[in-house]
């Protein structure tokens, strides 16, 4: 088959979809005969006048891995309701709130040059969660080395980064993210409202979380921020695996409130 044939085939195929046709919707030998002709099945589908999705992307912004505060909410947002894939193909967040996930675009744009895509109503409770995926090799293993958690992190260990813990500044912005994500406020009647962190790990990684949640209690107290002790609550059986999970949570001391909301979420 020769390129006109190869394009005029392309171009059939995207007819007959309904939108430009994906590896997955043409025969092995059709694919192999786009990468010989072409050098690849993206620069293939370029001659067709076919939308490209996904291509390799080894060239970014000077900055982009820097440590600086926008990496560290990017780090904050993966390990806190974000993902890396266990073949560190893509990453995403996942989220309910559309303006999380916009900060979390923009995050990724300023710093890698990037673009994502949205996926609404993909899963979570009542399937009301959207995500924002992004893939990426690279980026993710670079995410990777710079101490995001990949698959599933209620089952691995992990820890802040020591880049992040040692800048208070970036401290600053990663527990924002934290509290962002995994935070809550809980007012009571005849109470004073209540401000906690919450994360779930299974029972082999319990110790992990424990270390883990005394790491965001001691960078709480690089700002004088008093944590009550924490509580583990909790046991639930997962559905995919039969591992027990248990929830690991702390409150900022009542007294600190307003030191919590002036120093992390209003410091300018």
């Amino acid at each position: 088959m020769n390129k006109e044939g190869i394009i005029s085939e392309l171009k059939r195929i995207s007819k007959n979809l309904g939108y430009s046709v994906k590896k997955r919707d043409i025969p092995y030998n059709f694919y192999n005969y786009c990468i010989k002709k072409f050098g690849s099945f993206n620069k293939a589908k370029k001659k067709a006048g076919l939308e490209t999705r996904n291509e390799r992307i080894v060239n970014f912004p000077i900055n982009a891995f820097k440590s600086d505060e926008d990496l560290a909410k990017i780090i904050s947002y993966l390990t806190f309701d974000g993902h890396l894939y266990n073949d560190l193909s893509a990453f995403y967040l996942s989220s309910c709130k559309i303006s999380i996930l916009k900060d979390f675009e923009r995050l990724v744009k300023n710093k890698f040059g990037m673009a994502g895509k949205y996926y609404f109503y993909n899963g979570g409770i009542k399937n009301n969660t959207h995500k924002f995926i992004v893939f990426n090799k690279r980026i993710c293993k670079k995410l990777l080395s710079l101490g995001v958690p990949k698959g599933d992190k209620s089952i691995q260990k992990f820890n802040i980064p020591k880049w992040v813990f040692s800048s208070k500044p970036l401290a600053r912005e990663y527990l924002k993210t934290a509290f962002l994500c995994k935070g809550s406020f809980k007012e009571e009647s005849k109470r004073t409202p209540r401000i906690q962190i919450n994360i779930s790990k299974s029972e082999s990684t319990l110790s992990s979380g424990l270390e883990f949640m005394n790491s965001l209690k001691e960078m709480l107290g690089m700002f004088g921020i008093s944590t009550t002790k924490i509580y583990i609550s909790g046991k639930r059986i997962r559905k995919r695996d039969s591992k027990i999970s248990r929830d690991i949570k702390f409150r900022i001391e009542i007294k600190d409130n307003n030191k919590f909301i002036n120093e992390i979420f209003s410091f300018t």
